[in-house]
């Protein structure tokens, strides 16, 4: 058998191609594990994505929103009101008074006829009354309810008031004393009476009156015992 002339650069280049194994032509298999984890990083980049972009939204309407509200907003200007007062008024206020009498027309002749005036009623003039208050008594003596030796004593009192005091009466169980007055301040008088008692319960009274006839009485006991 006759050796074969064909060598090995002979090799037809087809042949090499068949027999290199080294470039696999045949498209990845979607189940593996990188082809997984890259959908998985797309998507987390997506959201991501998504994620800013509505953080940056929100924070641009907010910024907007704090700039319309700091800018004033321009009031409306004052309205000037003016009241035209009509003429017809002004004419009823300067119209003159008309008089106490009336006009009557009658065939073209005006005829006045005079008209009744109201009969005015009397008004009650008030009293005049005295000013001031009552005049007062103070400092009776003997001291009401004091018990004295029976014998002579002095009666007195002070009277008060707002005007001058023109007497000072005194009583002694019902019985008129002969009395003195004398002025002790500027509006403060005393009346004075000397008398005799007796043992046993006494009353006194006394009447103050002043220049206005304005009066006040005080009445109080006492006792003497030896």
């Amino acid at each position: 058998m006759a050796p074969s002339s064909r060598t090995e650069y002979d090799i037809d280049d087809d042949d090499k191609v068949e027999g290199d194994h080294r470039f696999d032509p045949r498209p990845l298999d979607d189940g593996s594990p990188a082809r997984i984890i890259a959908t998985m990083v797309g998507i987390v980049g997506i959201l991501l994505l998504g994620s800013l972009f509505w953080s940056a939204l929100g924070a641009l309407l907010g910024a907007f929103g704090a700039a319309s509200q700091a800018v004033p907003t321009p009031r409306p200007a004052p309205v000037l009101v003016v009241t035209v007062v009509p003429s017809t008024l002004a004419a009823a206020t300067s119209a003159p008074t008309l008089q106490s009498s009336t006009a009557t027309l009658v065939s073209g002749t005006a005829t006045p006829v005079p008209t009744a005036e109201p009969t005015r009623q009397p008004t009650a003039t008030p009293l005049a009354q005295a000013e001031g208050r009552a005049p007062w008594i103070l400092l009776p003596q003997p001291a009401p309810g004091a018990r004295v030796t029976p014998g002579p004593v002095t009666v007195e009192a002070r009277g008060r008031g707002d005007f001058a005091i023109t007497d000072i009466r005194l009583e002694l169980d019902g019985a008129a004393l002969q009395s003195t007055l004398e002025q002790r301040g500027e509006s403060t008088w005393r009346g004075f009476a000397s008398a005799r008692v007796g043992a046993g319960p006494h009353t006194v009274k006394a009447v103050v009156v002043d220049e206005k006839g304005k009066s006040g009485s005080y009445r109080w006991s006492f006792d003497a015992a030896p």
